[in-house]
């Protein structure tokens, strides 16, 4: 599948640190009547670009009737803030998180933090090839007994839905909800389970998965008295457990993923495969625009059929157009494109360029297509470790 946008995105660069993890060990004293505590968490290091940061809830010792709500802020290169407010007279004893932080346009995250009026709710994402996602609940206020559960239901290459289930009588006591959703390219997840847990859960021996992260995160709970429950992480052998240390075990629905921070997966840019062009005398050359451009695939779906393009460059006299066209992306600059140049004379009014494009992997291609009064440039937005654009094509009148 193709599709077309007319804007342009900003190039960022090779970071230094792609990735990170770390734990946040909980809040200073209990929380509750209002209180607000904000705390800067340091990365291991610097990352050229600002990362994406995840929450998992590790661990949680509130009473029924609690509303805590936890956002990330302030998402530095170097650290970030995580803000968390208790708004109720009831008290939150003890949270505690592990936190993930990410530079790889792979994945995306969405952030629906504290959302009070709750409900199913649709996202906008930027990356079509992002059609994998998990779920991250990250905070809650209830009221009196809830039953819910989130679930991603749709992600289209632009969308993604969360549904959350309203069992009748319960839905109403959930005050409010925060959660993450984590989005990914077919790499990014391995081995997803999303499990009901109805009492303490041991995960036996597990083997573990290079370059990934074992991501672990409620996705729902049944709850009608306090909740006291914590994953507990075990590194040999490698296992986890997710357990209460007093009172009622909360019915619960857990998520467990190998999610990757290092990825081998490489979109390509389109390359050009022929090129045919044509000098003429266009005896209609006064009734057409002076750059025009034709795409046969335009939302068309497809394996390996080329993609092609008729491009009409109405000529200016005396004047020089020069064209170049992509056909190594990982080539030096002098060995990156074929480049033409044609001057327009008497005899010539008008260039049409007929270049076909070879399709590198079966995957969503973006293209971009920026007309100038004096040119024509065609690049292709690239999501991989960086989110980059590449020239394919650019037509213009030699200065």
């Amino acid at each position: 599948m193709i599709y077309f946008t007319w804007l342009y995105i900003i190039k960022s660069v090779l970071g230094q640190l792609t990735y990170d993890s770390g734990y946040f060990p909980g809040i200073s004293s209990s929380c509750a009547n209002g209180r607000i505590e904000t705390q800067t968490i340091s990365f291991h290091g610097m990352f050229d670009n600002i990362p994406q940061v995840i929450l998992e809830l590790q661990h949680l010792d509130m009473y029924q009737g609690a509303d805590f709500r936890i956002q990330t802020q302030n998402i530095k290169k170097n650290n970030f803030e995580l803000r968390i407010e208790c708004l109720t007279s009831t008290t939150l004893w003890t949270i505690k998180y592990n936190w993930y932080a990410i530079d790889d346009s792979r994945i995306q995250v969405i952030n629906n933090f504290n959302m009070v009026n709750v409900d199913d709710k649709t996202f906008d994402h930027f990356n079509p090839n992002a059609n994998y996602g998990i779920l991250s609940f990250i905070s809650m206020g209830v009221t009196g007994n809830v039953d819910f559960k989130l679930s991603i239901t749709s992600i289209t290459t632009t969308q993604v839905s969360v549904g959350i289930t309203k069992v009748a009588g319960k839905f109403a006591n959930l005050n409010q909800i925060g959660y993450q959703i984590i989005l990914g390219i077919q790499e990014a997840f391995q081995d997803t389970l999303i499990l009901k847990h109805t009492s303490d859960y041991d995960s036996g021996t597990l083997t573990g998965l290079s370059n990934r992260w074992l991501f672990l995160a409620y996705n729902g709970i049944q709850l009608s008295t306090s909740f006291r429950q914590k994953c507990v992480r075990t590194s040999v052998p490698l296992s986890y457990t997710v357990e209460t240390w007093y009172g009622t075990y909360v019915v619960n629905y857990h998520l467990s993923s190998w999610v990757a921070y290092h990825f081998t997966t490489e979109f390509k840019a389109f390359w050009c495969l022929t090129l045919r062009i044509s000098q003429s005398l266009d005896m209609e050359v006064s009734q057409k625009p002076s750059i025009y451009v034709e795409i046969s695939e335009l939302n068309q779906s497809y394996l390996s059929s080329p993609l092609s393009f008729k491009i009409y460059m109405k000529c200016v006299k005396t004047k020089t157009i020069v064209s170049q066209f992509l056909k190594c992306q990982s080539c030096s600059t002098s060995n990156k494109y074929y480049s033409f140049s044609h001057y327009c004379h008497g005899q010539i009014d008008a260039v049409t360029y007929f270049p076909k494009f070879q399709l590198i992997e079966s995957s969503y291609k973006e293209l971009n297509i920026n007309f100038l009064v004096d040119r024509i440039t065609i690049t292709q937005t690239l999501f991989n470790q960086i989110q980059s654009i590449e020239t394919l094509i650019e037509i213009k009148f030699k200065v």
